[in-house]
C-alpha cells in the first residue's frame, strides 16, 4: 500500500476548505476527481478517513491521523521542489521570515528592498510576532527564517547573532512614579499598573519579572504600549529604538530604580534550520541582519 501525492493533496485540501467542491476549486480539479483519489485512499489503507454520517462530509478520527502523516509528506514535497530550484537558479522559490516586534524592522525592511530592486526572483513572506510567537510561527512552517530574542525551545537550528537592542524602564513625565524626584523601590512599582506586551516569556529575564506586580495590562504590540505610556496608563519596559524621540522631548522618561536596573539588554539572533542551505535570498537577508555596524 503506498498513499500518492495526489490523494494527499486532496486529503488536506478538504480538511483545510470544509466541501469537496472548495478542495476541487484549490486543487484546480473536478469534483469527481479529489471524491475519486479519496474512495480510492480509503480502499487502498482499508481505513475509514471519512465521517459521511452528517451533513457535511469531514474527516474521522483515523483521518486527522493519516493527514498528520500526508502533511509531513506534502511538506517534503515543497523542501524538494525548494531544494531543487536552489540548485537551478540559486534563489529561493519562497522564503518566509518571522521577527519579534521588538526588534528594529529597518534593516529587514532594507534588504528585502533590495532584493526587490535586484529583480530576485524568490516570493518573500515577512511577518511580526512577539516573544514566544515568534517561535510558534517558525516551528508551524510559516518561515525558513527567524529572527527572536528568545533562546528557542526548537533543536537543530544555526545561529548568528545580530547587535544587542538596549531598553528602557519609562514612564510619562507626569506619572507618579516620575513626579516623586527620587528612585522609586519595589513597592512602588508593585503599587502601579505594568504594561506589558502580550506573549510575555519567563525565558526573558526582565528585571521587573519577579516583582509581583498588583495589575498588569497586556497590550497587542510595541506601539500600541508606547501610545499607553505616552497617555500616562502605567510604567514599562520599552525598546530605545522605539522612544528616541519621546525621550529626547522629555515625554517618556526613564525611572531610577532602587531594587534593580531600570536598563536591559535584548540579545536578538538570526535562526535557520540546521542541515537547509539557503539560497540567495536568505543568505543576503542573513548577512545584513549580522553585519557588524
Amino acid at each position: 500500500m503506498a498513499v500518492t501525492l495526489e490523494q494527499a493533496r486532496a486529503l488536506d485540501a478538504l480538511a483545510r476548505h470544509g466541501t469537496f467542491a472548495k478542495a476541487a476549486a484549490a486543487l484546480k480539479k473536478q469534483h469527481s476527481a479529489v471524491v475519486y483519489a479519496l474512495r480510492t485512499m480509503e480502499a487502498e489503507t482499508r481505513l475509514s478517513l471519512l465521517d459521511r454520517s452528517g451533513y457535511r462530509t469531514r474527516l474521522s478520527p483515523t483521518g486527522e491521523l493519516v493527514l498528520a502523516r500526508c502533511r509531513r509528506l506534502l511538506d517534503e514535497e515543497r523542501e524538494l521542489d525548494a531544494l531543487c530550484e536552489v540548485a537551478r537558479s540559486g534563489w529561493e522559490p519562497r522564503l518566509g521570515v518571522v521577527f519579534d516586534g521588538v526588534v528594529d524592522a529597518g534593516p529587514i525592511l532594507r534588504v528585502v528592498g533590495e532584493l526587490t530592486r535586484a529583480r530576485a526572483t524568490t516570493s518573500l513572506h515577512v511577518t511580526a510576532e512577539f516573544l514566544g510567537g515568534v517561535e510558534a510561527a517558525f516551528v508551524r512552517g510559516e518561515a525558513d527564517l527567524m529572527v527572536s530574542v528568545l533562546p528557542p525551545r526548537a533543536l537543530s537550528l544555526s545561529s548568528r547573532a545580530m547587535a544587542p537592542l538596549p531598553a528602557r524602564l519609562v514612564a510619562q513625565r507626569g506619572h507618579p512614579l516620575v513626579k516623586r524626584g527620587a528612585a522609586v523601590g519595589d513597592d512602588d512599582l508593585r503599587r502601579e499598573v505594568l504594561l506589558v506586551v502580550r506573549g510575555g516569556d519567563p525565558r526573558l529575564r526582565l528585571p521587573t519579572a519577579g516583582l509581583g506586580v498588583q495589575t498588569i495590562v497586556s497590550l497587542n504590540d510595541f506601539h500600541a504600549k508606547k501610545t499607553a505610556l505616552v497617555e500616562g496608563l502605567g510604567y514599562g519596559w520599552m525598546p530605545e529604538h522605539l522612544i528616541v524621540k519621546e525621550l529626547a522631548r522629555g515625554q517618556l522618561v526613564q525611572l531610577a530604580w532602587s531594587g534593580g536596573a531600570s536598563s536591559f539588554t535584548y540579545r536578538p539572533r538570526v535562526y535557520r534550520h540546521t542541515g537547509r542551505a539557503l539560497g540567495k535570498a536568505g543568505t543576503r537577508i542573513m548577512e545584513a541582519l549580522t553585519r557588524p555596524p
